[in-house]
């Protein structure tokens, strides 16, 4: 070696020294001919102990055949380049135990002909957390694609990709991320990759527009999905993550709470049990997607009988029987226990009953009212979601039964009424007719005052007459408020049932704002109760509270333990009373919208207070009906 080359040697390994890298050359033949201090840091070698050494000594053993012959590969086609491209490569260390390396490969010309540089890193932290990363990405259960931020490239993949999309990991590491989506909506996928970015983290459920986002699967299959995707910086390269979550169950479960929330409606709106079976069979195919289901009512023979029989019921089971209502089969057990029963297989039913090519089925009652059958012919068909959405059905149908029950009985009911009024009104009218036409004949003739008692008796009588075919007819609605003198309307009221000895008291000259002829009925029957139980010479006052007005007596009052009950319809103290009076006042109280309480006066009497009334002091601004 000349004097030239030498220095040329040493002013080469001079600065091999100064690498901060393992500097290590090797010949053609693969013998180690150089080695920095740094490979001892690494390696854990002097330098001088690799001399002559093969380079497969700093090579784990499980590769090194195969490393002898990528070497040569190398020295027949030498160029500067990295080694071993996106692989994980490992050293060995003098004590046999692995490292994580980097490695970069040059060629060299020398004297002695051609060397190969390797220049290696220790990249263990980078490892690290690489392998920390690699973890977490196959924790994920969610298929997760990572992609170079700047070019869409993807990367790198977890196995729940492959299990999504059909593809294997070599098929899509290198490929573009639109890859992934529908080919046909290429630049509509890329505006939603650069939002990712732009972002730089964001979940993304649908397209602005509101449509869905979907993956496209390798037999070219779209399947709806919500993507969490974040950007983050590894081994000096900006990278993008993207957590794709299937939603086509979360779809199909929203479809079907849509769908179950439409049946509700209809069933609330059905007018018989008839039309509300077929509205749960046809909802049960169409919520829970199984065609096979039978709808079964109970009947006047307490059975329980099928009302509504899908087509496809038919076709499975044939015609179907009646069951008892406390019969040994899963219809009447289903009923009797009030709980949903369900059957993977309903060949292990022994009960003798012929189910036809049904394997499955699910049983759920639906109160007193009936039974829901629904039906498949693959064994174990059902799973947790169908029983708790064929749950809220059968509520919702028992629901919609109890209405229609109710709605019938209070129809009964009114008609029973609506008779007893109509009976009452006649046998009262009749001789009130002929004790009127009397009362005429006799007043030709004479003029005595009691005749003048009688008709006040007789009118009493209409007007019980009145207030029972109100009561029963249409309650006391009130068609206008306008505002009332309050004495006015007081006094006119109190010369209609007052004594002579009575005495009224009105301490307030102001406007209230009630319907005016309800309003006289409410008045008139606390004057008729307060003179019937406190006497003909009874005082009474009327008056103003905050929200309000009152009215009170001097008579014997109400005990406190019947203030509660004094306004219920029939209470009474007196044997010819009808019980009506102060259930026409709180009834009327009520229509206005107002509040009712009863107490003790002042005086120890019976006090009633009206709350939630409009009042006013009359100016003379405007018109007053009287």
């Amino acid at each position: 070696m000349s004097r030239q080359s030498r220095q040329s040697r040493h002013r080469y390994e001079a600065i091999c020294e100064a690498s901060p890298d393992a500097i290590v050359l090797v010949d053609t033949e693969g013998r180690i001919t150089y080695a920095n201090g740094r490979v001892t840091d690494l390696f854990g070698y002097e330098p001088d102990e690799l001399l002559g050494d093969p380079i497969e000594i700093l090579v784990p053993e499980s590769s090194s055949a195969m490393h002898v012959d990528k070497r040569n590969r190398y020295i027949d086609d030498p160029e500067t380049r990295p080694m071993g491209a996106n692989l994980d490569l490992f050293g060995r260390r003098k004590d046999g135990s692995l490292i994580p390396i980097d490695i970069s490969l040059s060629p060299i010309e020398s004297d002695s002909g051609l060397e190969v540089m390797a220049a290696v890193r220790d990249i263990s932290k980078q490892y690290a957390l690489r392998m920390k990363y690699q973890t977490i990405l196959e924790a994920v259960p969610d298929a997760v694609v990572v992609a170079d931020a700047t070019t869409g490239e993807i990367v790198e993949i977890n196995e729940q990709v492959t299990d999504l999309l059909g593809y294997e990991t070599e098929e899509l590491v290198g490929e573009r991320q639109s890859v992934l989506h529908p080919t046909t909506e290429d630049d509509r996928y890329r505006r939603l990759f650069e939002q990712y970015i732009t972002a730089e983290q964001s979940i993304l459920t649908q397209f602005p527009d509101g449509s869905d986002i979907y993956v496209e699967t390798k037999d070219g299959g779209r399947i709806p999905v919500e993507i969490n995707a974040h950007v983050f910086e590894l081994q000096e390269r900006q990278l993008i993550a993207g957590v794709f979550r299937e939603v086509t169950a979360r779809k199909e479960y929203e479809r079907q709470l849509h769908a179950l929330h439409e049946a509700t409606r209809r069933l609330m709106r059905a007018d018989d049990r008839e039309e509300i079976a077929r509205l749960v069979a046809d909802s049960a195919k169409t919520i829970l997607g199984y065609s096979s289901n039978v709808v079964r009512l109970v009947n006047d023979e307490m059975h329980l009988h099928p009302v509504a029989v899908t087509d496809q019921a038919k076709a499975d089971m044939g015609d179907r029987p009646d069951y008892p209502t406390n019969g040994e089969n899963p219809v009447s057990r289903a009923y009797e226990s009030g709980e949903l029963h369900r059957y993977d297989d309903v060949r292990e039913i022994e009960d003798g009953y012929d189910r036809g090519n049904v394997r499955s089925a699910l049983y759920l009652p639906m109160g007193d009212h009936g039974v829901i059958s629904i039906v498949d012919p693959k064994a174990g068909a059902f799973d947790r979601s169908d029983d708790e959405l064929a749950s809220i059905l059968s509520l919702n149908a028992e629901i919609a039964l109890n209405r229609l029950a109710y709605e019938r009985s209070l129809e009964r009911q009114n008609d029973r009424l609506d008779d007893f009024a109509s009976i009452l009104a006649h046998d009262l009218r009749n001789p009130l007719n002929v004790a009127y036409a009397l009362l005429e004949d006799a007043r030709a003739g004479h003029t005595v005052a009691e005749l003048d008692e009688m008709e006040t008796v007789l009118d009493r009588m209409t007007g019980i007459i009145d207030d029972v075919l109100t009561m029963v007819r249409g309650g006391y609605d009130v068609d206008a408020v306008e505002p009332l003198v309050l004495s006015t309307l007081v006094t006119e009221c109190w010369e209609t049932v007052a004594t002579a000895d009575a005495t009224l008291r009105v301490d307030f000259d102001g406007v209230i704002y009630a319907d005016s002829s309800r309003i006289r009925n409410v008045f008139e029957n606390l004057f008729r109760n307060a003179i019937e139980h406190g006497g003909t010479d009874v005082s009474v006052s009327v008056g103003v509270v905050e929200d309000g007005f009152y009215v009170a007596d001097d008579g014997p009052g109400i005990p406190e333990a019947e203030r509660d009950r004094v306004l219920e319809p029939g209470w009474t103290t007196t044997e010819d009373g009808t019980g009506l009076g102060l259930n026409i006042v709180l009834e009327i109280a009520q229509a206005h919208g107002w509040d009712v309480s009863v107490s003790e006066s002042e005086a120890g009497g019976a006090r009633f207070d009206f709350t939630g009334v409009r009042t006013a002091v009359y100016d003379g601004s405007f018109d007053i009906e009287t």
